[in-house]
């Protein structure tokens, strides 16, 4: 499946592992042995996408930025009967290319930068035709994975919402109750506002993110993109369709463009209970959730078919003791 933003820590490693195969002494005397500082001038790609008709493929074009301590991404076109690859932009945060149906444009995800700072990765679409790269998303948090609809008209994507209220409990609202009244925060001094964070979840804090907002999930929103391919310059408004308090992941349109499936496990706290995933599906409209299948186990990606009566997928089944 495809997912966003990319990490190349395994594109890494395989590098460390070349320069030290590489550092190896020579049988000639004018070669010299490959450095650690020669990793910083590696390019490579990544995530390749053939368009519709197999004519072309575009890619993402890696390279890093020795100064900046990062990688720094773009994306790049080439024909697939050989030639010279060409940009299709200049980066420095491009990725995830998804062909439209048609193979007239491109989708990709942007982390622009404002004020020397990027930010939130957004959509944009980049036409064949002519023209800029337009942004179809203003998500205040950013979009995850998105693909296109069979007619090209609207893409699904999963995006992080600004934290959804939790159903509510009635013995903690009945023990809330009994606590002693407090000094809203406006009528403290700034030196007496607590830095104390309460943890409530076995899982909290992820490496690179930081702390997890227990109460910000992932959703799945649509967004038209007809009045973008028709060259409006107005940023589409996009369209919720699941709520609640679990994350929805793994998006795939079925084959006639009805329904939008996906990925989740609605347990309150997984990481107690042996691995489990469920696959719903819901109708394009938001309307019609329903469970298609529950799989004891991670279950990776999958593909339906044509007919949409079966489902094809990867994972690792749980096996109990």
């Amino acid at each position: 499946m495809k997912t966003i933003p990319r990490r190349f820590g395994s594109v890494a490693t395989a590098l460390v592992m070349l320069a030290l195969t590489l550092a190896i002494p020579s049988q000639g005397a004018d070669k010299r042995a490959i450095t650690e500082m020669d990793l910083f001038k590696f390019v490579w790609i990544a995530d390749p996408q053939i368009s519709p008709d197999g004519s072309q493929v575009a890619f993402v074009r890696v390279w890093v930025n020795q100064k900046a301590d990062r990688y720094e991404t773009a994306l790049w076109i080439v024909s697939t009967n050989g030639g010279s690859p060409r940009p299709l932009t200049s980066g420095p945060r491009d990725g995830s290319p998804q062909w439209s149906p048609n193979g007239k444009t491109l989708a990709f995800a942007r982390a622009a930068e404002k004020e020397g700072r990027p930010q939130p990765p957004q959509i944009y679409l980049l036409s064949f035709d002519a023209g800029e790269a337009q942004p179809v998303t203003d998500t205040p948090r950013g979009i995850g994975p998105f693909d296109w609809s069979p007619d090209g008209k609207t893409i699904a994507f999963v995006a992080t919402d600004e934290g959804t209220k939790e159903t509510p409990n009635p013995e903690a609202a009945e023990a809330k109750a009994k606590e002693p009244e407090h000094v809203s925060p406006e009528h403290v001094s700034p030196e007496h506002v607590s830095d104390v964070r309460v943890i409530t979840k076995a899982i909290y804090r992820s490496n690179g993110p930081g702390y997890i907002n227990p109460k910000s999930r992932s959703h799945i929103w649509t967004v038209s993109v007809a009045g973008s391919l028709a060259g409006s310059s107005e940023t589409p408004k996009p369209k919720q369709l699941t709520k609640g308090n679990f994350n929805e992941a793994n998006i795939a349109w079925s084959p006639d463009g009805s329904r939008i499936y996906f990925v989740a496990n609605r347990a309150p706290e997984p990481y107690y209970e042996p691995p489990r995933t469920d696959l719903y599906s819901i109708a394009a409209d938001g309307s019609d959730e329903r469970k298609v299948l529950s799989f004891d186990g991670g279950m990776g990606a999958y593909t339906l078919s044509n007919d949409a009566k079966r489902i094809a997928f990867g994972g690792s089944q749980t096996h109990k003791p």
